[in-house]
């Protein structure tokens, strides 16, 4: 734990500013800080120590937990926001940083082309050892220009590599760390964990603030344990109505029939009073026959009529007594 501890503050000293340095190292001293005691340490707003740590947050060097604490003499808890250091996760962090810097270094690094060998000490013209290999002579390779015997120069390096062997250099104790570290265990850091370990801050008598205890959400208990009987409700019955009651629905139905009874038409609309009779002195009501009225039935006789043939007759339907007076005027004339 301790060589996990030199590698944060190692690698937050050669890349950081003053105040996230200071922010680390009131961490790894206090395990855990709430974000008015880290602003108190660093003299400090609370609005401040929020953007500076979110800084941290986001390169995985600071983990945040929030959670309701209630205050002496307040009635509504309030969210805190505490700062601590996963450690396994920094390290995983700066592994990945050491690991992509180096591979951007070593894409720099690499030859665009093909290195010269050979030069001239004349023309100070270059040549790879393929360009060479046609103008050969018993003292060795000649310049194509002048023809002077070439020199080989001395093997340089591009500055990209250059770059790369400081970059190896500077980033030594940090290598060296991290391989101390997988040789090691480093154990889980949660919030609690650190609470656990965390060390208080005494502060001035002009700066103590209200005590706050913890409030307990019942957001990490579990919603079931096995074993014991399920003593809620067996089943569930969903009821929909309109709000309207049964005595509602009755005095409702009450006041509609008054109304339908105050709207009827009065009797001497609906029922005629002048009886319809026919002859003989029979209602219209009655022999009915067949379901139809005997005023609307029709008695029809046939009529004999003679014709010049002989032998050949024809009958002529035509309305009896007591029937309708529209075809009465209906008058036939004998065939002669």
């Amino acid at each position: 734990m301790e060589v996990a501890k030199t590698l944060i503050r190692s690698v937050i000293r050669a890349f950081y500013p003053t105040y996230e340095i200071l922010a680390v190292e009131a961490l790894v001293t206090h395990s855990v800080l709430r974000d008015d005691e880290l602003a108190y340490l660093l003299k400090m707003t609370c609005k401040e120590v929020h953007k500076l740590c979110a800084t941290l947050r986001d390169a995985r060097f600071v983990a945040v937990h929030t959670r309701p604490e209630m205050q002496e003499g307040k009635t509504r808890p309030i969210n805190r926001t505490y700062y601590f250091i996963d450690y396994r996760q920094t390290i995983d962090a700066i592994k990945w940083r050491v690991y992509k810097t180096d591979k951007d270094m070593q894409a720099i690094a690499k030859p665009q082309d093909e290195n010269k060998e050979y030069s001239c000490p004349r023309c100070q013209a270059q040549y790879t050892q393929m360009e060479v290999l046609n103008s050969c002579s018993a003292a060795g390779f000649t310049c194509q220009r002048c023809g002077t015997v070439l020199e080989r120069s001395v093997e340089r390096e591009a500055p990209g590599h250059q770059q790369l062997s400081r970059m190896n250099n500077q980033f030594k104790f940090m290598t060296d760390m991290l391989q101390e570290v997988d040789r090691a265990i480093v154990p889980e850091c949660t919030f609690d964990k650190a609470m656990a370990v965390a060390r208080p801050i005494v502060r001035e008598a002009t700066h103590e603030v209200l005590a706050s205890i913890p409030v307990d959400t019942g957001l990490n208990k579990p919603s079931a344990v096995k074993g014991l009987a399920n003593t809620g409700p067996k089943s569930m019955s969903v009821t929909i109505s309109d709000g309207i009651t049964e005595q509602e629905k009755k005095e409702d139905r009450k006041r509609k029939e008054q109304l339908a009874k105050q709207n009827e038409l009065p009797e001497w609309i609906t029922n005629s009073s002048v009886p319809v009779t026919f002859a003989g002195g029979r209602h219209a009501d009655d022999d009915e026959e067949d379901g139809i009225p005997s005023a609307k039935r029709v008695k029809l006789e046939t009529v004999k009529i003679e014709t010049a043939d002989p032998g050949v007759d024809i009958d002529l339907p035509v309305k009896a007594e007591g029937g309708d007076d529209e075809d009465d005027d209906l008058e036939f004339e004998d065939v002669m």
